[in-house]
């Protein structure tokens, strides 16, 4: 944890008073036997007690100085959340003593660098004012169609268009009694929430399908460098490629691993994987003919008449870097922030993995699983010998398989032996809300926690574990929830583990036995944070609920606490408390500085309201350009730093509030390119100081450095463009970073889909 250290400071100041009070009443005593003890004994006493009281006065003006100048400084800059490492690392995303670098890159250089793409036939050799193929997606199509035939697959082959290759048509160009028109690429849009349906391009109208229709779809595609390229798409029914000529695809029938982003939870929670089709091409420098031939389905079966194609560069691209001193590649993906203790960083991973790593090369030193099998009892395990004959090879097995196809295959194996050696044990009780968006959240989603001895670690299915630092357990235990919801990353108090699922529960953070639990508590998605209040550790919620440790008594509760759109835990600095509501709009600040501390149950905190800042927004602001409603919901807590707050919607907007005169100081949008979907959100993590500039991240690799203060000044933009093998239509582009960077004096690690990031100068 970022702390100045005033343990000796302090200790030699108390250690200069007193040896300043024994020599001051030395001295007086020294003086009266010099002067023969003239003065009479009680104006002796009178005038040493005076002197004594003036330098203790003079002692206690001193250290209220000191205490408030402390006071001022923990408040002002330091982490108040304890213990170190948890949420946002130091659960304030506060790095003030870092002196990390703020510049870096990885650059992929390869055939999507600089695409762009167009329906007409292209009149001059560059790419001018071309629109650009955002993600690998064609924004425009020109379509002829459809064409009758008397079996789409039978007749597939035939050439409608006579030497059908080599056409490069124009819109309004006619093929007898047909025309090319334009259709326009779906593309995905930042600003819809929660869009479940893949970039589809539509050829026809559903109500106006026939079976055993043909259509073709062309675009000209313009790459500065060219070089092999790759496709993966999903077709309603047959689909033949062409590239410049060449036929480079064919599939007479329909294919498609995927057909929307909802069922990549779906596929993640069965430990499958349904590829889509692909293919492989060599796009040459500048303009490119891309001729698409599709068709629907010879049967009364599938209705529609569409397809999904996106272009990825190829994982073996190269790539430009600058100041990634090291990467290390993953065992599974996770939207919660690393750690850092000591010398090691740990983090978690799908589906049930705490990692450690080395902090100064990368190395994974060890790895741990904590799922229903593992928190299983020695007798449990003994009263079935299924269990080693059957579960214990299948593990050994995971453990030491790199592959990460075998893995799935490996873990969808034992997940059905288990099942069938105890169902009701190891059945996964899902709430529908959390099956539906585990392709982003995942069981992973909680952040361990550390005291510097311990680490501690809790997932979605609802087990908690303790390791030492050399990956030694000390407990597990599965904890009695009810269905699987969104889980929380936990916090230590007072001897307290505590972990949110549902409900909110204490553990012994020794032993892992449960010591209580606290139902009214149910409303929380990111974590649980530990602080000091009042002289007294204490836990507090998602929405400001503050919690006491020993018994999980409820000590305050903001009135009507709402989770609506803002989906991060408050922030924590010295007495205060900064609780966001409404999404970005609504900021409150309580202070418990003057908060009694409790005595029995009956007893509650009143903290003083200090503030509740709205955001002052013109309404068009919360509009769509159609004129629906649109709320700036934020996935992450705010930064608070120098008498202002930062915080970022899921869309990529930064509003900065006066904390002192209640202010909107402005509110811009970042230009950022996230990526939304169903189970993507663009930017996520909270805003981040990293020294003396704040960083914000979105989800497609682009982080901005920011000036703090009352005026908006970009001084950095970087990028990192890892390409990564897919088998559905999704960017190539690794998903990086839904957690917020953490930071140490010289470096600064950032957590992607598939890889660990450090960014320090070589």
């Amino acid at each position: 944890m970022n702390q100045l250290d005033l343990g000796s400071p302090l200790g030699s100041f108390d250690e200069r008073e007193e040896y300043q009070d024994t020599t001051m009443l030395r001295l007086m005593s020294h003086k009266s036997v010099l002067r023969g003890n003239s003065r009479s004994p009680l104006a002796f006493a009178f005038i040493g007690t005076a002197f004594v009281a003036l330098n203790i006065w003079l002692k206690v003006v001193r250290r209220i100085v000191t205490a408030l100048c402390c006071c001022a400084i923990f408040t002002a800059s330091l982490p108040a959340a304890e213990p170190a490492s948890g949420w946002r690392g130091n659960a304030t995303g506060l790095w003030p003593n870092s002196k990390a670098p703020l510049e870096w890159q990885r650059l992929a250089h390869g055939p999507l660098e600089g695409m762009r793409a167009q329906a007409d036939r292209p009149t001059q050799a560059d790419a001018g004012n071309t629109p650009a193929a955002p993600k690998g997606l064609i924004a425009e199509w020109l379509v002829l169609g459809p064409f009758s035939v008397s079996d789409a697959v039978e007749k597939f082959d035939d050439d409608l268009l006579g030497n059908e290759a080599a056409v490069s048509p124009n819109a309004g160009e006619r093929t007898g009694e047909l025309e090319w028109r334009r259709v326009a690429g779906t593309l995905d849009d930042p600003m819809v929430f929660g869009a479940a349906g893949l970039p589809w391009v539509e050829l026809e109208k559903p109500d106006r399908f026939e079976r055993n229709r043909i259509f073709y779809a062309h675009a000209h595609v313009y790459s500065p460098r060219g070089g092999r390229t790759r496709a993966v798409v999903e077709h309603c029914f047959g689909l033949k490629a062409f590239v410049n000529g060449r036929e480079v695809y064919r599939q007479a029938q329909r294919q498609g691993g995927l057909g929307g982003y909802e069922p990549i939870s779906r596929h993640e929670l069965a430990y499958s994987e349904a590829p889509a089709g692909r293919f492989e091409f060599d796009l040459q420098p500048g303009w490119n003919r891309l001729l698409l031939k599709l068709s629907t389905s010879n049967r009364d079966d599938w209705k529609e008449a569409n397809f999904c194609l996106r272009l990825m560069d190829p994982p073996n691209v190269e790539y430009e870097t600058k100041n990634i001193r090291w990467m290390t590649e993953l065992p599974g993906r996770s939207t919660s922030t690393p750690i850092l203790v000591g010398d090691r960083i740990f983090l978690a991973a799908e589906p049930d993995l705490l990692v450690c790593v080395e902090k100064t090369s990368g190395r994974i030193l060890w790895s741990a699983a904590n799922n229903y099998y593992e928190a299983l009892g020695a007798e449990q395990r003994q009263a079935n010998p299924a269990y080693a004959t059957r579960v214990d090879p299948l593990v050994a097995k995971l453990k030491s398989e790199p592959n990460r196809l075998a893995r799935l295959a490996l873990r969808k194996e034992i997940q059905e032996t288990l099942e069938h050696i105890d169902w009701p044990q190891f059945e996964m009780n899902f709430d529908g809300h959390f099956a539906a968006h585990f392709g982003i959240v995942g069981f992973s989603m909680p952040t361990p926690v550390s005291d510097g001895q311990q680490v501690y670690v809790w997932n979605g299915m609802g087990v908690a574990a303790c390791y030492d630092l050399d990956g030694q357990r000390q407990w597990i235990t599965r904890v009695p929830t009810g269905p699987l919801v969104y889980g929380s990353s936990p916090a230590l108090a007072d001897g307290v583990l505590a972990v949110f699922l549902g409900e909110l529960f204490g553990l012994n953070a020794k032993t892992g036995k449960l010591l209580w639990k606290q139902s009214r508590i149910h409303k929380n998605i990111a974590a649980v944070l530990a602080t000091t209040f009042a002289g007294q550790q204490v836990f507090v919620s998602q929405l400001g609920e503050v919690i006491r440790p020993s018994d999980g008594a409820v000590l305050f509760r903001p009135r009507n606490p709402i989770d609506g759109g803002c989906w991060g835990p408050p922030v924590l600095l010295g007495s205060r408390m900064y609780v966001g509501k409404y999404g970005v709009k609504e900021l409150s600040i309580f202070d418990f500085e003057r908060v009694q501390p409790p005595s029995g149950d009956a007893a509650r905190w009143e903290p003083e309201l200090l503030a509740t800042i709205e955001l002052a927004l013109p309404r068009e602001h919360s509009l769509r350009p159609d004129g629906s409603w649109l709320d700036r919901s934020t996935a992450g807590s705010p930064l608070v730093h120098q008498g202002l707050s930062y915080s970022v919607d899921i869309y990529g907007w930064l509003y900065v509030r006066d904390l002192e005169t209640r202010g909107t100081v402005y509110y811009k949008d970042l230009e950022l390119d996230g990526l939304m979907h169903y189970n993507a959100v663009p930017v996520a993590a909270s805003p981040t100081l990293i020294g003396d500039r704040i960083v914000v991240s979105d989800n497609q690799g682009t982080t901005l450095v920011l000036a703090p203060g009352r005026e908006f000044r970009v001084v950095g933009r970087n990028r990192i463009e890892t390409r990564l093998e897919r088998a559905w239509p999704l960017p190539a582009q690794e998903t990086l970073a839904y957690a917020p960077p953490i930071a140490d004096e010289n470096c600064l690690y950032l957590r992607g889909e598939r890889y660990l990031y450090c960014i320090g100068e070589k």
